[in-house]
């Protein structure tokens, strides 16, 4: 069973750490990946306030972050280690996500275009709504029930 914690400080190099892990391979097919510029900008960007750990049995395997805005959830940021990927972890972390924004109308995420979860967040009712060199914008209508 997972659980999400919130991030902690502490929690910086192991995040950092996977996003490099995963997003690096699928980066360098849009970019010229600099560790040392890619770790400055992931530290300018890190919110541990908007940030959860993703455990399974207290073993950290991922971290998620979202944000409200408005009557939306931006989700900013989701990763799972490889080891755990395609396990239903992701979908989840998504209806946790549902749960905990229950105000919110839509949610809207960013994904790279080369990027695998592009067919996860397909089959979790997202739809493209636009699209840049290398990103697709991705949105979906969140159902309330009244």
């Amino acid at each position: 069973m997972i659980t999400l914690r919130p991030a902690l400080s502490a929690d910086y190099s192991f995040a950092l750490n996977l996003y490099v892990q995963t997003i690096k391979p699928l980066a360098i097919a849009w970019m010229a990946w600099v560790d040392h510029e890619q770790e400055a900008q992931f530290a300018n960007l890190w919110r541990p306030d908007d940030t959860w750990i993703i455990t399974l049995n207290g073993q950290e395997i991922g971290w998620v972050e979202f944000r409200q805005t408005g009557d939306e959830t931006f989700l900013k940021q989701l990763y799972v280690a490889p080891l755990h990927q395609r396990r239903g972890i992701g979908s989840q972390v998504m209806r946790r996500l549902n749960e905990q924004g229950r105000a919110a109308k839509s949610m809207a995420l960013f994904v790279l275009k080369n990027n695998p979860a592009f067919r996860f967040y397909k089959r979790h009712g997202f739809e493209v709504v636009q699209e840049t060199h290398s990103t697709f914008v991705m949105r979906r209508k969140l159902d309330r029930a009244a």
